[in-house]
C-alpha cells in the first residue's frame, strides 16, 4: 500500500504541474522532501520554447529574491564565526552614508532600515554594468529615506549593502564567500552568484515575460497591478510572452536577487538551515525569530524575520522566500510542524504583480503541499 501511494503521488503532482503549463506557463521545476530524505525532483515544459528543449531537474532557473536568505545566512554565519557584530551601526563600512551611524548590521537583511529603493527606479539596461554602490546611489536619487527601526518595509538596497558588508569583512567576492561558508558544507553544487563569479551558462533555461498594453486609465501603483518594473525600451507592450532572459544583467540584483539555483538545492539549503547544520540555534534565530508583521502588496507574506518570511500555503504557516525577476519566479519553502521542505520554480513572469505569470505559481505550490501532506 504504501508502495503505491509512493507511485500516485507524483503522477498527481506532474498531472498539476501540466495543468500549470495548460494554463500558460512555459515551465516548471519542483522538489520535495520530508525529514532528511533526498528530495524528490519533478519538471515539466519548456527549457527554451525556440529549440523545444524540456525542463529537467539539474537546470538551472534565476531565483530572484530568494537569493536573500542565502545572503542573510552568509552575513549572519560571518557573526557566529565571530567576524562582524550584527548590531553594530553601518558606517563603520559606509561612513558618508545618509544616517549610517543609526541603521544597524542587523536592520539590512530585516526590511526595518528605513533605506530607501532603487528596484522601482532601475533601468532594465541589458548592456549596463552595474557595481553595487551605483544600485545604492539609484536607491537614495529617487526614494525617500524613514527612520530605521520602524514597521518593516521589503527593502532591496539594504541586502545591497548587505552583499558589501560581507565582501569588505571576507575580502572575498560575495559568491566566493556564500560558496564557502554556506553552499560547500551543505554540498550544494548547483547553486551560483552570477553577478561575482562565473557559472555555467549552458545550464540556464531561459525567461519568458508578459507584458501586456495598459489598459485605459489603469492604475499605475503596483499594489493595484502597475508595472514594478522598467521596461521601456527593452521590451515592447505584448499580448504574447517575450523571451526576457537576458532583459536585466545579473549585476543589477546582486546580492538582492542575482543567484540562479534548482529547486533540489534550493529544498537542500532550507533543510539545512533548519536542521541546524548550517547555524547553531542562537543564530538561526538571528533569521528566524523576533518576525514582525509585515504584508507586501501581491505576496503572501504575513511576519518577516531577517531573509525568512512566515507565508501562509495550504491553510499552513511555512518559512521561507519568494522570487522574482523578469521571466522567472521561485519559492522556497519549510514546515516546521510537518518537516516539509518545498521548492518550485517557473521560467515566466511578469513586472505585474497580479498577473497569472507573476502570481499563478503559488496556488499551484498550495496544492502540491496538500497531495504530498495528503
Amino acid at each position: 500500500m504504501l508502495h503505491k501511494s509512493k507511485t500516485i503521488m507524483p503522477k498527481n503532482l506532474t498531472s498539476l504541474l501540466n495543468s500549470y503549463l495548460a494554463d500558460g506557463a512555459v515551465g516548471a521545476s519542483l522538489a520535495y522532501a520530508k525529514g532528511d530524505s533526498t528530495p524528490t525532483a519533478l519538471t515539466a515544459g519548456l527549457a527554451d520554447r525556440a529549440h523545444g528543449t524540456s525542463v529537467t531537474p539539474d537546470q538551472l532557473f534565476k531565483i530572484g529574491s530568494c537569493t536573500k536568505t542565502f545572503v542573510a545566512a552568509a552575513l549572519v554565519k560571518l557573526a557566529e564565526t565571530g567576524k562582524l557584530d550584527l548590531g553594530a551601526p553601518i558606517s563603520s563600512w559606509f561612513p558618508d552614508l545618509p544616517g549610517a551611524g543609526d541603521i544597524s548590521v542587523r536592520q539590512l537583511i530585516n526590511h526595518r532600515s528605513g533605506l530607501p529603493e532603487f528596484e522601482y527606479y532601475i533601468p532594465m539596461d541589458p548592456g549596463r554594468q552595474w557595481t553595487p554602490r551605483q544600485l545604492v546611489d539609484i536607491a537614495f536619487a529617487s526614494d525617500k529615506q524613514k527612520a530605521p527601526g520602524g514597521p518593516a518595509v521589503y527593502n532591496n538596497t539594504g541586502y545591497v549593502l548587505a552583499g558589501m558588508v560581507i565582501e569588505a569583512v571576507t575580502g572575498q567576492p560575495l559568491g566566493a564567500y556564500a560558496r564557502s561558508a554556506i553552499l560547500q558544507p551543505l554540498g550544494l553544487e548547483n547553486t551560483w552568484s552570477p553577478a561575482t563569479e562565473a557559472f555555467p551558462e549552458k545550464s540556464m533555461v531561459r525567461g519568458y515575460y508578459h507584458r501586456p498594453p495598459p489598459a485605459p486609465n489603469a492604475p499605475t501603483d503596483i499594489a493595484s497591478g502597475g508595472e514594478m518594473w522598467r521596461m521601456d525600451g527593452v521590451l515592447p507592450y505584448s499580448d504574447e510572452l517575450q523571451d526576457s532572459s537576458d532583459s536585466f544583467p545579473f549585476g543589477a540584483a546582486y546580492g538582492c536577487g542575482d543567484m540562479v539555483s534548482t529547486p533540489s538545492d534550493m529544498v537542500g539549503f532550507m533543510r539545512g538551515l533548519f536542521s541546524g547544520n548550517l547555524l547553531s540555534p542562537p543564530f538561526f534565530a538571528e533569521m528566524f525569530e523576533h518576525r514582525v508583521p509585515a504584508s507586501f502588496p501581491g505576496t503572501r507574506m504575513r511576519e518577516t524575520g531577517a531573509g525568512m518570511f512566515q507565508s501562509a500555503y495550504a491553510d499552513r504557516a511555512f518559512y521561507g522566500h519568494q522570487g522574482s525577476i523578469p521571466g522567472y519566479v521561485a519559492v522556497m519553502l519549510h514546515d516546521p510542524e510537518t518537516d516539509l521542505t518545498v521548492a518550485m520554480t517557473s521560467n515566466v513572469g511578469s513586472g505585474n504583480r497580479l498577473s497569472f505569470q507573476a502570481s499563478g505559481l503559488h496556488p499551484v505550490v498550495d496544492q502540491a503541499i496538500r497531495i504530498i501532506l495528503d
